[in-house]
């Protein structure tokens, strides 16, 4: 009885299966492979990078187009509000464009990443005051000339701020993928006796 081996049941052999699969051979990487991949995945994320910032300026420029057309639109009002509000967000517009397409001696091309939550919580608030204003002006009891808020005037006031918040998206995305690549590359292993 002492000769005989010990056999596995099928669960064991199963467990210790499915605890790690060894590397195949061609999966392995010497060391300057690793870097070709390191280097093409950081290419990647470049040029991914570069395709958002344009897309993303392109939206920038659409929304300072449309704060033009809201302050010029609130220019007659009674209430001077909504033209100060619409100077609020045009001010902070530029400072979500990329740097990469404006020149560098500009002020607003400084902010830093972390600060441009502050300029989303800016805008954020401005087109919700400014829509709770004209909702609360356009009611009957207001005293004022009645006209109805419509679907319209809240996208203009809300677009400006989509933007920045999609804009503070994809930085924080930009900033998460340097980690990974960093930690990737900390994950180097050194391929000996190959």
């Amino acid at each position: 009885m002492a000769g005989q081996a010990r056999k596995r049941t099928a669960a064991q052999r199963k467990a210790l299966n499915e605890d790690e699969e060894p590397l195949n051979p061609t999966e392995i990487l010497d060391n300057d492979g690793q870097e070709d991949q390191i280097r093409l995945l950081r290419q990647k994320n470049i040029d991914d990078n570069k395709q958002a910032h344009l897309a993303l300026d392109i939206g920038v420029l659409i929304a300072l187009v449309i704060t033009v057309l809201q302050f010029f639109d609130h220019l007659s009002s009674p209430n001077p509000i909504f033209c100060i509000l619409s100077v609020i967000q045009f001010v902070l517009l530029p400072f979500s464009i990329s740097s990469d397409h404006i020149p560098s001696k500009l002020p607003f091309t400084q902010i830093s990443p972390e600060n441009h939550l502050y300029s989303l919580s800016v805008h954020l608030t401005v087109s919700l005051c400014a829509i709770f204003i004209r909702y609360h002006n356009s009611l009957p009891s207001s005293g004022m000339d009645v006209v109805a808020l419509e679907l319209g005037e809240v996208a203009r006031w809300i677009i400006p701020t989509l933007v920045v918040g999609a804009v503070d998206m994809q930085r924080r995305g930009e900033r998460q993928s340097e980690i990974r690549l960093g930690e990737l590359e900390g994950m180097k292993y050194d391929l000996k006796g190959a």
